[in-house]
């Protein structure tokens, strides 16, 4: 959500161990201790949050690509983004079904609203509302 320019060498490292490499990038990650502990050294440069079915299908219909670039809406067709989708919730890697762990989302429309509505980080940080956001910015 914000710019790498002035960071903490420990905060940039653990953005390029959850692949966070680009403003506005995407990733889907386990629940486990080390992903906390990596989000929680990252936690006031990137929004995060828990998601449902319905955003990570969003996120594959729009955003997904294969392992090698192309966009999944064209190299494939709906049933099988569904099947992707239920690999992917059954608790499979993304890399090992063939897709990028990676969706670049574009800014959000109609902004981000009130930078002040989650003191003090604005939308950055544990967000409640990161499917309405990730939904706006597919």
């Amino acid at each position: 959500m914000k710019g790498k320019f002035s960071l903490n060498p420990n905060v940039k490292t653990a953005l390029t161990s959850l692949k966070l490499d680009r403003l506005y990038a995407c990733t889907l990650l386990p629940e486990n201790e080390a992903t906390k502990g990596m989000i929680h050294s990252c936690k006031d440069v990137v929004a995060y949050g828990q998601v449902e079915k319905e955003t990570i299908a969003l996120l594959l219909a729009k955003r997904g690509k294969t392992s090698d670039g192309k966009r999944l809406s064209i190299a494939m067709k709906p049933e099988q983004i569904k099947k992707v989708l239920e690999e992917l919730l059954s608790g499979k890697k993304p890399s090992d079904i063939g897709i990028s762990p990676v969706f670049f989302l574009s800014p959000p429309a109609g902004g981000f609203g009130k930078r002040k509505a989650h003191v003090p980080f604005g939308p950055l940080g544990k967000n409640p509302e990161i499917a309405d956001l990730i939904s706006r910015m597919a």
